[in-house]
Parts: structure tokens; C-alpha cells; sequence
């Protein structure tokens, strides 16, 4: 018997105990399924059909077959209620459980997450640019579910996040009009500002220009690009999974403080705060300035900026709760 006739053997052998555990496995045509794998996988061999290595070929066998099915909701819904101690039945219930569309429902409010993080309020188109940033995003999350889904090792969601991170930081260079180039000046620039800032010096403009090894009109230049379009730091900042996780202290706009029905708690925990979370909170909420004009005042990168926000947040709650 040869290798092909072997393999052809096994899954139609794996075809018949699935339709036996999936009826709805009766609206597909097996020798389709088989086509396709043979297709997907044509560096298959004895040892790859090996019991060893069943869930590899369980896992292509329904990938495939839940493309070629007419009803793959109603194929979802047969693998979600497969119960009992059969092997075959554990294994299938294990396989769908990473299938890539499975992956990508699960882990769908990452992308939400990290876009929101990557976003940048500005002077960029702000509504276009978030939906574009979640649309790749999701993008680079199929495509890791995919990838995932024929080799899974560790957690998929450290496997997914630096495809993740990767394409929204792309596609934020992209459409920015401001060159890498120049954006990698800028992003010296504001490092250079908030490390006089940390240290408490003050640097003159020919002193900034010497020390970035900038000609006058070049660092000029740049300081009027810097006017328009910010410090570019938010382009090179690398965000962390568990960041992107953790919860969330922003609300949108004034929602926090117009809570606050009390005027006398908002004066008091406002008067409770110490700089520089109370001019944060103060120029944000109440002079109502945008979150860029807020981090260029204060002399703050956009990721510094962000992580202040969401200190002062927390703080100014604590301080409501305890009023």
C-alpha cells in the first residue's frame, strides 16, 4: 500500500468517527476535506498520521472542513455541545476551542485595547484613523490565530500581541505625514526636554540644538514641525501586553467630573491634589485642552503623558471616595 493510499486511509478513517460524533459532518463532502488537507499540508507522511501527532491532523482535518461546510455556525454549535470521555470527542472539543475565528472572538477586545492605546488625538484625522488602526489590528490577530492554530505553544495572547503591536504601529507611520526621519529627530528632541525636565535643568535652544548635532536652520525647522505635529515619541513607544490589560482609569472627556453633582467634594479632593497630577487634571478637565496641548505644555512625551493621566485619575477617585 503506498504512502498516499496510507494517508487517504486515515482520514477517511478520522473522517467517519467525527461524522459519527458531528452529524452535521454530512453536509460536506469527505473527499473535498481530503483534497484540501492533502493541498494545505503536502509535505505529509507516515509519521505526521502517527496516534502521536493526531491533534496536528484533527486540527488541520477541522479547519478545513469547517471552510467547506454550508453551515459552519451550526458545525460551531455540534463541536460546542460534544461531551462524554471519548478521546476523540476531548480532542475535537480542545481543537475548536483554538480554531483561528474562535481566537479572534476571544481576543477581539485586545485590538479594541491597543488601538485606543496607539490612537493619537490630534490633528490627524482622528475618527479614520482609529477605525483603520482597529481594522489592521484585527488583521494581525487572524493572522495569528491562523498561524497559531497549526502550531499551538503558550498562551496565544503573548503570541499574537507583537503581530499586534507591529501592524498598528505600522499603519500609524503610514499615514502620518511628518517623515521617519524627521520623526526620529523629534523623538530626540522630547527625550532631550524631559531628561532636563527629571534632572531639573534648563537647556537654552543653541545648547538643545548643540547637544541634538543640528544645524540653525535644521533645529528651527524642526521646532516648527514640533508646533504642528507633536514630538513623535508616541511612534517608537513600545506598549506591553500587560499594559494594554490592565484596567483602564480614563473616561471620556469631563464624564468623571460631571459625576460629581457635589461641587464642595470636587473642591476639596482638588485641593487635596499635589503637582503635577492637579495641572494635569486642571488643564484637561477644566480648561477642557486637548490631551496633546496638555503633554506639549507640561513638557511631557505622549506615553509619560498617558501614564500621569492615569495616576491622576486614580488619585483624584480616591480622594472623591474618602470626601
Amino acid at each position: 500500500m503506498s504512502d498516499n493510499s496510507l494517508i487517504q486511509a486515515y482520514f477517511m478513517d478520522l473522517w467517519q468517527r467525527c461524522r459519527d460524533l458531528l452529524e452535521t459532518l454530512a453536509l460536506v463532502d469527505p473527499q473535498q476535506v481530503l483534497n484540501q488537507v492533502l493541498v494545505q499540508a503536502p509535505s505529509w507522511n507516515l509519521e505526521m498520521i502517527d496516534e502521536r501527532n493526531q491533534p496536528d491532523a484533527l486540527r488541520l482535518f477541522l479547519l478545513v472542513a469547517r471552510g467547506l461546510h454550508p453551515l459552519p455556525a451550526r458545525l460551531d454549535r455540534q463541536l460546542a455541545a460534544l461531551e462524554g470521555p471519548d478521546p476523540l470527542a476531548k480532542a475535537l472539543r480542545d481543537a475548536v476551542q483554538i480554531m483561528p475565528h474562535k481566537l479572534v472572538e476571544i481576543h477581539w477586545e485586545i485590538v479594541k485595547k491597543a488601538a485606543a492605546r496607539y490612537h493619537i488625538p490630534g490633528r490627524m484625522e482622528n475618527e479614520a484613523e482609529f477605525q483603520e488602526l482597529q481594522s489592521v489590528g484585527r488583521e494581525a490577530l487572524f493572522r495569528a490565530a491562523q498561524k497559531f492554530y497549526k502550531k499551538p505553544r503558550g498562551a496565544f495572547k503573548s503570541f499574537a500581541w507583537p503581530l499586534i503591536r507591529e501592524s498598528m504601529r505600522e499603519e500609524q507611520a503610514r499615514r502620518h505625514p511628518v517623515p521617519f526621519k524627521i520623526r526620529k529627530k523629534l523623538a530626540a528632541l522630547s527625550r532631550l526636554r524631559e531628561d532636563a525636565r527629571l534632572r531639573e535643568l534648563t537647556f537654552t535652544k543653541e545648547e538643545m540644538r548643540t547637544r541634538l548635532k543640528l544645524g540653525p536652520e535644521e533645529f528651527e525647522e524642526l521646532l516648527q514641525i514640533e508646533a504642528i505635529w507633536g514630538n513623535g515619541l508616541e511612534f517608537e513607544t513600545e506598549v506591553d501586553l500587560d499594559d494594554i490589560e490592565a484596567p483602564d482609569h480614563s473616561l471620556d472627556q469631563l464624564s468623571m467630573l460631571l459625576e460629581i453633582e457635589d461641587q464642595r467634594r470636587l473642591d476639596s479632593a482638588m485641593s487635596r491634589m499635589i503637582d503635577p497630577e492637579k495641572t494635569l487634571i486642571n488643564r484637561l478637565y477644566f480648561e477642557e485642552k486637548t490631551l496633546r496641548e496638555v503633554a506639549e505644555e507640561m513638557q511631557l512625551s505622549l506615553p509619560s503623558f498617558k501614564k500621569l493621566h492615569k495616576k491622576a485619575l486614580v488619585e483624584m477617585k480616591r480622594l472623591l471616595i474618602r470626601t
